[in-house]
């Protein structure tokens, strides 16, 4: 493997392939690098419940020269993130003294954490590249299962404003999935999804791939479902307090999709203008155009 090359990547690409114990082996790279980065050969074995002979096969097979070239390039994303990281003085807590201590200040704090260690994993490259395929693609179709059709229905609805030709995909068979069998390699699918995976979401996107059409995932991992069958994925990280997922992170990747993407058409910020336009003259919003502050 290139010395250049995001071990991530080649482990997500390689991820099909593994034995039972060598995803597990991967999925701990992912889950936590920092162990793997300083773990002896034997402590990572034992860890898993493997032998250290099978991860010695797992460095091999996803194109490395052994366990001591892996730590390496797993040593190499966690200086990254260390360098990626840092706290403004005197630590999150300040931000919620005020909140006094209390479980939603603990909540506030998390979801602070969850995106501070999205941008940190996030890379510039593949951002980029996300961005220009969904400002070109012909026509855009947007899916997400569960919770995350929320996410879905507000990025499908807001990518039609910024550039037309959007489309939210339903699950259950729902509307624009037959439009995706006429759809080629200038279409592109933003699949949005997290464990608990929709099976909607993965068939749509097994569909898409066969039809060869780009596909970008938002999944929590690179390993996962979604991020196995896309082109570019961008992991978010979506750890939860409670029982529910928590999706600040992905609201803020999302965020930096659409602002991107109406950066690079100039022209989108009139056709959003003109539309919100159209919608005030049918009626459409409570408070309109022609308000004024007097409320005449």
């Amino acid at each position: 493997m290139d010395e250049s090359q995001d071990v991530l990547s080649a482990v997500r690409r390689k991820y099909d392939e593994l034995t039972h114990s060598q995803k597990r082996i991967a999925e701990a790279i992912v889950e936590d690098p920092e162990f793997v980065a300083f773990a002896t050969v034997d402590k990572l074995a034992e860890r898993l419940s493997v032998a250290p002979s099978t991860v010695v096969r797992f460095a091999y097979k996803i194109g490395l020269n052994g366990y001591p070239d892996l730590q390496e390039r797993v040593r190499k994303v966690v200086r990254s993130q260390m360098r990626n990281h840092s706290q403004p003085d005197g630590g999150d807590a300040d931000l919620t003294r005020h909140l006094e201590p209390s479980g939603q200040a603990d909540s506030l704090l998390h979801d602070l954490d969850n995106l501070r260690q999205t941008i940190n994993g996030l890379d510039a490259e593949r951002l980029t590249s996300a961005i220009t395929t969904l400002a070109t693609a012909r026509n855009v179709f947007v899916v997400g299962g569960y919770a995350s059709g929320a996410l879905a229905s507000y990025t499908a609805l807001t990518l039609e404003r910024i550039r037309g030709q959007a489309y939210l995909i339903e699950s259950h068979g729902g509307r624009h999935i037959p439009a995706l069998f006429q759809a080629t390699s200038e279409d592109a699918v933003l699949a949005i999804g997290f464990a608990p995976y929709s099976t909607d979401t993965v068939q749509i996107l097994e569909l898409a791939k066969q039809r060869g059409i780009q596909l970008i995932g938002i999944t929590d991992t690179p390993i996962s479902p979604i991020g196995q069958r896309v082109d570019v994925v961008l992991p978010t990280r979506v750890s939860g307090m409670g029982a529910q997922n928590s999706l600040v992170a992905p609201m803020a990747v999302i965020n930096a999709l659409l602002n991107g993407t109406t950066a690079a058409l100039p022209a989108s910020i009139g056709r959003y203008d003109q539309m919100m336009r159209s919608m005030d003259r049918w009626g459409l919003f409570v408070l309109s155009g022609a308000d004024t502050a007097d409320g005449r």
